[in-house]
């Protein structure tokens, strides 16, 4: 081999070592920076790095496998008993005060358990390739809880890497690919057991191409879509859950489900209908103008349900109802066709909607009476993006006793469809019921019938998720006339047919409903999947279809909190086109000043490693040097004798490759002959007699050094001292 071939070979071997050195510390680092303090994550990262330098080393000793693991597992758990007699000992939060006791509690704690956990990762990979798989496992877990904030759309999160991102104007979401394509190639290089150093660096080479390329085509093809849970009412794309098909199976007599009917046609009534898994944004709702609606929530009709089929409200097959939906995703400018006037009741609001999950129709606050395609300002993150401008209530409920329900064009088929209910005589006599508790001047006013309506399931009902009424022919007598527990189709269902019974226009509705404080002050409003909702609606002369809705007095399961308002804000800012471009000419100061953090902050990292590893170099210098001065007699022929090896290797005098110790000493004898010597009864006391005489080690010892003295000169031998990483030229 020659000589540039040793060194090509030499340097690969220290940057593999140094490379899986700093995985480790940055594993470690980002596994437990993230969880403590700054010193705890810079204690960390040390721990690692000097953990798997030092499980190279352990890795090559007789010390059995079982025998490492075993070792590693009991000094993890001392080290994690030491902490908490550390954090509970009285003498050390006295000597040194409870809050700095605590601390340097976890900052030893930090340092000593990756140093050991990574040691023994490394001695058991160095020994068995089959270890590199639980390194990989340790890169994955720790990147996995980094990223971990991340899930569910919460795109802005964990703050203390997505901020400085965000405060720059960019979208933090390349950040984490980013971040999850150096994930994989840390992984990928800790699995790489390469010997050739040509071979090594083309299959990293191929590794980093594809990275690259699946960042390339991220803009093309896009992030991976939201898959919303905890909701639906069939709002979203997709193929029904399995909890869903359970269903199916167990209700088996009625029969297949018609492909699309659940999601698109019909309410499926549950018994179980909790919420489970992610519940990320599915939307988010900008309003060009304040707006307080009058029931204090935010209603974004999507579907409406006015046919009865027997069994409940359905999607209606004539072509002369519901026409106030708007019926596709607008490819143009397009006004709604049974959009509600505006007057004095209604005022217009203009609203963008931008959609982060894939829906299976448009929805818009209220009524929508207009709506349009606008340019989606980052596809990459919205599905959709289109503008509505709807009617919104501006009068009070209470000005609606003064109107007559339905309207005047109405035919007597229209007015049959919207008031068809059960042939259940119970329905008919609760409603009177219901209306009998009235005072008499409102007995026989069709609006206050309905509000009388809505008040008492309010009154009476309970709100849970959990129910036994699916499996009824009539599930909403069920639970009407039963425990009355139920969800929002139970109650949607009950108080449209009790209406329906006096007489009352009504249907079923399905969309978002949302507290207006979800707001928090601002223009935006995000929807996630468990803010869909069933709600009544009523027919009212000059007003259009109102939302009259059941507010459960008693409610077994926590209503659904708004969410994160960082996040909203973000995402409505994304929805505006706010944020800038990334690389435009515009925006270079602002590319500059996040190249300048970036590289402050990596060259300080770097000169921090390169510092402690300079220290760490010259400890161990110091400690082979000085070792002779209290190395047991048995060890001393050994000892000095690398003693004297280190200070030839100060001025690059060394064993070649393959050269045996007595070759070397040959030939160095003419100008060390003293060397030759201590060689000679080193040799006797590695392969001979181990018990050599002291003294005749130290005298030897001493006459070699004289050699060396003599024949350098003194600045070349205080610049060998100087150098940290001299010893590693010592064979």
């Amino acid at each position: 081999m020659s000589s540039g071939a040793k060194a090509i070979e030499t340097v690969s071997r220290f940057v593999a070592a140094a490379s899986r050195c700093t995985i480790h510390g940055l594993t470690w680092t980002v596994l437990i920076g993230t969880l403590g303090s700054p010193q705890m994550a810079f204690a960390a990262f040390f721990g690692g790095a000097f953990g798997c330098l030092g499980g190279g080393w352990l890795g090559r000793w007789r010390l059995r496998t079982p025998a490492i693991l075993v070792g590693g597992t009991v000094l993890v758990g001392l080290m994690v008993g030491a902490r908490q007699l550390t954090v509970g000992s009285s003498i050390v939060a006295e000597a040194l005060g409870p809050i700095a006791a605590l601390r340097v509690a976890d900052v030893a704690a930090a340092l000593w358990v990756p140093m050991i956990v990574s040691a023994v990762l490394r001695a058991c990979s160095v020994r068995r390739a089959v270890f590199s798989v639980f390194e990989l496992i340790l890169v994955a877990v720790a990147f996995a809880q980094l990223l971990m904030p991340h899930r569910e759309g919460a795109i802005n999160r964990p703050f203390r890497l997505a901020d400085p991102i965000i405060a720059v104007g960019w979208d933090p979401t390349w950040l984490f690919v980013f971040v999850g394509g150096v994930a994989a190639l840390m992984g990928v290089f800790l699995l790489l057991k390469e010997q050739r150093a040509g071979r090594a660096f083309f299959h990293i080479g191929v590794v980093c191409a594809l990275l690259a390329l699946i960042v390339a085509l991220v803009p093309v093809i896009g992030f991976p879509s939201l898959e919303p849970r905890g909701g639906g009412l069939g709002m979203y794309d997709g193929k029904p859950s399995d909890a869903d098909e359970g269903r199916e199976q167990r209700r088996g007599a009625r029969g297949p489900r018609p492909q699309g009917s659940q999601t698109q046609n019909e309410l499926e009534f549950r018994d179980d209908y909790r919420p489970d898994g992610p519940n990320p944004p599915v939307a988010v709702v900008l309003f060009h103008d304040d707006y307080s609606p009058p029931t204090g929530n935010y209603y974004f009709r999507q579907g409406a349900f006015s046919q009865y089929n027997g069994r409940k409200m359905v999607v209606s097959g004539r072509g002369d109802v519901d026409q106030d939906l708007i019926p596709t995703f607008p490819a143009r400018p397009a006004k709604i066709k049974g959009a509600p006037a505006l007057n004095d009741h209604r005022s217009p609001l203009e609203t963008t909607v931008a959609l982060l999950a894939d829906h299976t129709q448009p929805f818009a606050l209220e009524a929508p009476v207009e709506v349009e395609p606008l340019n989606n300002p980052d596809p990459n993150r919205f599905q959709q993006v289109y503008g509505a401008t709807s009617a919104v209530l501006a009068a009070d409920y209470a000005a609606m006793l003064d109107y007559d329900l339905g309207a005047d064009d109405w035919s007597e088929e229209l007015w049959a469809h919207y008031t068809e209910a059960p042939d259940d005589a119970r329905y008919e006599a609760l409603a009177q019921e219901i209306v009998g508790e009235l005072r008499e001047e409102f007995r026989d006013n069709p609006m206050a019938q309905a509000f009388a309506v809505t008040e008492w399931l309010s009154r009476k009902g309970v709100y849970s998720m959990t129910n036994t009424h699916s499996d009824a022919d009539d599930p909403a007598a069920s639970f009407l006339f039963g425990d009355l527990t139920g969800y929002c189709v139970h109650f949607a269902h009950a108080a449209a047919y009790l209406m329906r019974t006096l007489g009352v226009p009504t249907r079923v509705a399905t969309g978002y409903a949302i507290e207006e404080s979800a707001r928090q002050g601002g223009s935006a409003l995000l929807l996630a999947g468990s803010f869909s909702h069933a709600w009544p609606e009523v027919y009212v002369d000059d007003f259009g279809w109102v939302v009259l809705d059941v507010y459960p007095n008693q409610a077994l399961d926590q209503p659904p909190q708004p969410l994160d308002a960082d996040l909203q804000r973000l995402l409505g800012e994304l929805a505006r086109g706010a944020s800038p471009i990334p690389f435009s000419a515009t925006e270079l100061p602002k590319l500059k000043e996040l190249a300048r953090r970036v590289g402050v902050a990596t060259t300080t990292w770097l000169l921090i490693l390169l510092a402690s590893v300079l220290t760490v170099f010259f400890a161990i210098k110091v400690w082979r040097r000085t070792a002779p001065l209290w190395a047991p007699a048995g060890a001393l022929p050994r000892v000095m004798y690398r003693a004297e090896l280190d200070r030839l290797a100060d001025v690059s005098v060394a064993r070649r490759r393959g050269e045996s110790r007595e070759s070397f000493a040959t030939r160095i004898e003419q100008e060390l002959p003293s060397f030759g010597r201590l060689t000679r009864v080193h040799i006797a006391a590695v392969f001979g007699d181990r018990r050599q005489d002291p003294k005749l080690l130290k005298s030897e010892a001493v006459a070699a050094r004289r050699d060396f003295e003599a024949r350098f000169p003194r600045w070349k031998r205080f610049l060998g001292l100087l150098t940290p990483w001299s010893w590693l030229r010592s064979k």
